[in-house]
């Protein structure tokens, strides 16, 4: 199974979902996870014929990054929902709940970023 992931610019994600389309591909996930050294990973997820195809942009907090609707009807589930929980503004979706599509106690609950991992050396101490 090809797991690569191919890193785009935010200037692609349009031309790449009508490019998956256009060969047949169907979407299958878009996912939001915190980036190591900050923002965040939007990853696309593409299948045809059980081959996956990966593509991640990464962007800071609160970015703007362009609806892939016009290519995925139903990619507006998965946008609503990385709005809702991350607060990232998708441009175009062809249906805009407007924060309401996931009821949380607090706004955008998971766009806190993750910190730079640290590393602590631990002496073992010797046994006598």
């Amino acid at each position: 199974m090809n797991m690569e992931v191919v890193q785009i610019a935010v200037s692609e994600v349009e031309k790449t979902a009508a490019d998956m389309k256009n060969q047949g591909y169907r979407l299958v996930v878009m996912t939001c996870t915190p980036a190591v050294g900050g923002g965040f990973d939007i990853t696309y997820s593409y299948d045809k014929d059980f081959s996956l195809k990966h593509f991640r942009i990464t962007m800071p907090a609160e970015s703007e990054i362009p609806s892939i609707c016009k290519s995925y009807a139903g990619a507006f589930v998965y946008e609503n929902e990385i709005h809702d929980l991350y607060g990232f503004v998708f441009n175009g979706m062809t249906i805009d709940f407007k924060g309401t599509f996931i009821r949380t106690s607090v706004p955008y609950p998971f766009k806190k970023e993750i910190p730079e991992p640290t590393v602590t050396k631990v002496k073992k101490e010797d046994a006598a």
